[in-house]
């Protein structure tokens, strides 16, 4: 299940289509916004009624990261299922097909890139219907 949810999610991250998003120019300014940060992930698959919400939340230090996430579904039931899970390991902004982004390798599996997005207001974004917050320093250092 939580390799599912990951792949899913990576696989949502991936396909951004957004309106008016750019691809950041300096690679320089993803890494000064996520290192030694906390970010707050978090988007719905599915629809309103029995969808499923995702809370993620990933700490990065120079080091590394560490990722806690939270899935929470309504079902047909009235009741709630809930799965946590947490991943931890190495980063980098990099670019990749001239998009900046985070190149990422979790402990014991295949590494990944995501393409970070730049919004018209300067905020900056991994997918249109994804959630991104800065919530402060990352409590691994």
């Amino acid at each position: 299940m939580r390799v599912l949810f990951i792949l899913s999610f990576f696989i949502s991250v991936m396909m951004t289509a957004s309106r008016g998003a750019q691809s950041i120019q300096a690679a320089e300014e993803a890494h000064y916004f996520f290192n030694d940060s906390n970010i707050l992930i978090t988007y719905r698959e599915g629809g309103l009624i029995y969808g499923t919400l995702y809370f993620i939340e990933i700490h990065i230090s120079p080091n590394g990261y560490g990722m806690y996430g939270r899935n929470t579904k309504h079902t047909v039931m009235e009741n709630y299922q809930t799965n946590n899970w947490e991943e931890f390991g190495t980063w980098q902004v990099t670019e990749q097909n001239r998009l900046s982004g985070i190149y990422y390798t979790p402990l014991n599996k295949t590494p990944l890139f995501i393409p970070i997005y730049k919004l018209v207001d300067a905020s900056l974004m991994i997918n249109e219907s994804t959630t991104m917050i800065r919530q402060g320093q990352a409590l691994c250092n």
